[in-house]
């Protein structure tokens, strides 16, 4: 989803109804069925979209266009469907076992590099993104309400004797209601990429 795909995501996002999709995605907008803003709390910012258009608006926090691609197509698409509060790794989403063992590479190891020297300085890095800690079967976990109606829950387990650092992000199972795999994809990356600032 770089320049071509936010192209594609605004092609698809111009024949939606914003009220509609506001709706649907819980995502605020402000205007008429003509013009108006959507105001997308986005891991911990909020990313202020036109309509029509989808451009970043002013005083918007700012992503790039393969992020901003995967916001946009998120509004085209959303069918309003509620978490479920379960929870499935990547593999469990449509198709996402061809890509899972890429999608660990460049998420959940970029996180144990970042913090298994200092796992406290996660606790404030997910709260900085709106995480909230979760019980679990894990050393610690954290709910981070990426979109909305898009959670990702954080594990993380320490190191140990036997074992190294290990670190795993999961979806609400109804993820694929509201992005496709390739989208939920790009959304771990950038959660990742948000975690190491």
């Amino acid at each position: 989803m770089g320049a071509d795909g936010l192209q594609a995501a605004r092609a698809r996002a111009e024949r939606v109804d914003p009220f509609e999709a506001s709706a649907a995605a819980g995502i605020p907008y402000e205007g008429s069925g003509e013009a108006g803003r959507f105001e997308v709390p986005f891991l911990g910012e909020t990313v202020c979209l036109t309509y029509p258009g989808f451009d970043l608006a002013q005083g918007s926090s700012w992503v790039p266009d393969h992020v901003l691609a995967l916001i946009v197509y998120h509004l085209a698409v959303s069918d309003g469907t509620p978490p479920s509060g379960r929870e499935v790794s990547f593999a469990e989403l449509p198709d996402g076992t061809f890509y899972v063992q890429a999608f660990r590479g460049y998420t959940s190891s970029v996180i144990v590099r970042r913090f298994a020297d200092a796992p406290e300085k996660l606790d404030a890095a997910v709260r900085a993104l709106g995480g909230e800690a979760l019980e679990a079967a894990s050393d610690s976990a954290w709910r981070i309400p990426a979109l909305p109606r898009v959670p990702v829950t954080l594990l993380w387990w320490d190191a140990d004797d036997e074992f190294e650092s290990r670190a795993e992000l999961l979806f609400d199972e109804s993820a694929h209601h509201h992005l496709p795999t390739d989208g939920c994809a790009i959304l771990g990356s950038w959660l990742t990429a948000r975690l190491g600032r």
